[in-house]
């Protein structure tokens, strides 16, 4: 399966949206609004986790899926998100990154910095 990109940023968007003080766990099920195919959510919370850019409470395998009680972003967390977030920024990362047939978190996360600095006038 390939690594989709905009559902991680998606993922990551709506761990940070929680206003719930203290955060409530999220688990797959907080997701499905996303994307319907658990297998597909999991892989991708799992790969997050696996990056260091969210924080996960305890893990359970059921029928062969796994499941996450995702407590936050980490710091590593938001500076990628921060650097995702603006869509015109994204929009233009994720067009480049799809001709070249895709990139790793950390050469995203650094041209996503380079167009967030043209568009503040920066760069």
């Amino acid at each position: 399966m390939k690594r989709d990109m905009d559902l991680m940023r998606r993922i990551l968007l709506r761990i940070e949206e929680r206003s719930d003080v203290p955060p409530r766990v999220l688990t797959l099920e907080d997701f499905f609004d996303i994307k319907e195919d658990a297998y597909v959510i999991s892989l991708h919370i799992d790969l997050l986790c696996d990056a260091g850019l969210i924080e996960v409470m305890s893990t359970s395998i059921n029928d062969g899926l796994k499941d996450f009680d995702i407590t936050r972003l980490t710091l590593a967390g938001y500076e990628y998100l921060d650097a995702v977030r603006n869509i015109k920024v994204w929009s233009r990362v994720k067009k480049t990154i799809d001709f070249v047939g895709g990139a790793t978190l950390d050469i995203i996360k650094q041209m996503a910095v380079k167009e967030l600095s043209k568009e503040l006038g920066l760069g």
